[in-house]
């Protein structure tokens, strides 16, 4: 395996904001240098169904023989991605419509677990989490939710169907197949109008409902285990036998939240991996029983990892105190947060409050690294952001003009374990007071390896067995992937790349050159480091990024 290796610093000088029109070329290029490579790559599985399991917030290293038999199984008969990545920012809608969509952020349009669309909210961030903001979103964009067409449309298009079948939220189940509502497929979330509306279309919402009952109720402090397995049976009993789609995403909400209060590696947490396993068995067993064992290919996947918190900043009160935001309800400077990553949103993207919010940035020692709109968009390649002492948004697949952000800012990490031996701790945003966090609450959204490295490996008839995979993948490629297999045209500019490497009759992976390349900057006493690897003649994935000084 080639590997190349390269280092480049800036020291940035004074430079103009870019030319905007110059953005869209900038993506057609990349998207259809990628796109057509894809599309043109000749291979044609075997498989009837695809099942795309994805396990919010599992970390690889929570699956082991004796806890999760049924995953470790899989990862040890499929192809296992030891160099797999999380979409950045590294959160969970950022993640779902990466899925969605086989793109990233900057393409896709759906930038931040939070985001900021003066016509859906004039003046502060909504939540993505919730449908009906999402919904809200479609309607003042005239249907441009998403930026491009999405797996459920290019199956219905061509006779076939996606089911959407989620326990997480209302938003991330509906970003997974967000035409469902207008026809396309299925979707099944317990929660989008509990006891009214719990699956698109009418007919098999009543059916549900009718069989199944209402979601089940969660009380405070504990698990969303009986949720995940009234999803599981709604998946097993009725989807899988009776619908009987082409691919299915499902999405277990477990051990996410568990995760958040209590930290990875906690006993709860454990607990409610080993509940999802048990629910995996299950299905292997239902595809037995159907007679689709043979015939079925396989996705494991998680939306990203976790790493506990150990220091919380008021990034807001900050900026005020600062002078640099009027208030905290002010819309001259409005952040969405991802929690370990920030997007701020500066009025008119007045270039001179945007360099004095990256000079104060760049002074504070709970900054870690900073994103602004490319340095040069005739040079698209250029790692450097337009603001001294930053890299392009561009680099990370974040540059979006019509959503994304004037600033991007992460905070610093490190590879400490917390009190259960799991490795990976954060800084992170909060409404109250900035200082250091006792208890084990985790969270992710970071660009650090603990939350950019996830769970991902694929099984079934069309992959290869048994091997481990040090190429680099994404949950963008997976829908590249799909297509690829079930011999669908794809006219699409999308980011992500086929899996040729996973595939049975697929190249060797130890023989498909990959670069992987460190970027530095810096200026004054701030500098700061990125690190890329990129499958020839593909997109980049970004590995981490630090801060050096």
């Amino acid at each position: 395996m080639r590997f190349s290796s390269v280092r480049l610093t800036h020291n940035l000088a004074r430079m103009p904001r870019p030319w905007p029109l110059l953005a869209g070329l900038m993506a057609l290029l990349f998207g259809c240098s990628v796109g057509v490579l894809s599309a043109a790559t000749p291979v044609v599985g075997k498989a009837r169904l695809t099942i795309v399991f994805i396990l919010d917030g599992l970390r690889p290293d929570s699956i082991d023989p004796t806890e999760t038999p049924n995953l470790y199984r899989l990862r040890q008969e499929g192809v296992n991605y030891l160099n797999s990545h999380a979409v950045f920012p590294t959160v969970t809608r950022v993640n779902a419509a990466a899925l969605a969509t086989g793109a990233y952020p900057g393409t896709n349009g759906l930038v931040s677990n939070s985001m900021y669309v003066p016509a859906v909210n004039p003046n502060q961030a909504f939540s993505t989490g919730d449908a009906a903001n999402l919904l809200k979103l479609d309607e003042v964009s005239g249907g441009r939710l998403l930026f491009l067409s999405s797996l459920g449309e290019v199956l219905q298009t061509y006779g076939r169907s996606l089911a959407a079948v989620s326990s997480g939220s209302t938003g991330s189940a509906l970003l997974l197949n967000h035409r469902a509502p207008q026809g396309v497929g299925y979707l099944v979330n317990g929660d989008l109008e509990p006891g009214v509306r719990v699956a698109y279309p009418d007919a098999v919402n009543t059916t549900i409902l009718n069989r199944f009952g209402p979601y089940p109720s969660v009380g405070e402090g504990e698990s969303a285990d009986v949720r995940v397995n009234w999803t599981e049976d709604v998946l097993r009993e009725y989807i899988l036998p009776e619908l009987q789609p082409t691919v299915v995403f499902n999405w277990l909400t477990e051990p996410d939240g568990t995760q958040h209060a209590l930290g990875a590696g906690s006993p709860e947490a454990l607990a409610t991996i080993r509940n999802d396993d048990r629910q995996i068995g299950l299905i292997l067993e239902q595809l037995s029983a159907l007679g689709l064992a043979d015939v079925t290919n396989i996705f494991v996947i998680s939306d990203h990892g976790f790493s506990v918190h150990t220091f919380a900043v008021n990034v807001t009160q900050a900026l005020i105190d600062a002078g640099l935001k009027a208030s905290s309800s002010s819309d001259d400077v409005v952040l969405a947060s991802s929690g370990q990553s920030l997007l701020l949103h500066v009025e008119n993207h007045d270039s001179e409050r945007i360099r004095a919010i990256v000079r104060f940035l760049q002074e504070q020692e709970w900054i870690g690294v900073l994103f602004t709109a490319p340095h040069s968009l005739n040079r698209p390649r250029d790692p450097r952001g337009w603001v001294p002492g930053t890299f392009s948004l561009e680099l990370i697949h974040s540059y979006n003009q019509e959503r994304g952000a004037d600033i991007l800012m992460t905070f610093p990490w490190t590879s400490e374990k917390n009190v259960y031996g799991v490795p990976g701790t954060d800084f992170t945003n909060t409404g109250g007071r900035t200082g250091p966090v006792t208890d084990n609450s985790s969270g992710h959204g970071s660009m650090s390896p603990w939350t950019v490295h996830n769970t991902f490996f694929a099984w079934g008839v069309d992959f290869k067995d048994g091997i481990n995979v040090r190429l680099p993948a994404s949950n963008a490629d997976i829908i590249p992937t799909i297509l690829a297999l079930l011999d669908i045209p794809d006219s699409t500019a999308r980011d992500g790349r086929v899996l040729l490497e996973a595939l049975n009759d697929g190249p060797d992976p130890e023989q498909v050159p990959l670069r992987t390349q460190v970027y530095t900057t810096e200026i004054g006493n701030y500098a700061a480091a990125i690190q890329v690897s990129s499958v020839e003649g593909h997109l980049p994935y970004v590995d981490k990024s630090w801060r050096l000084r």
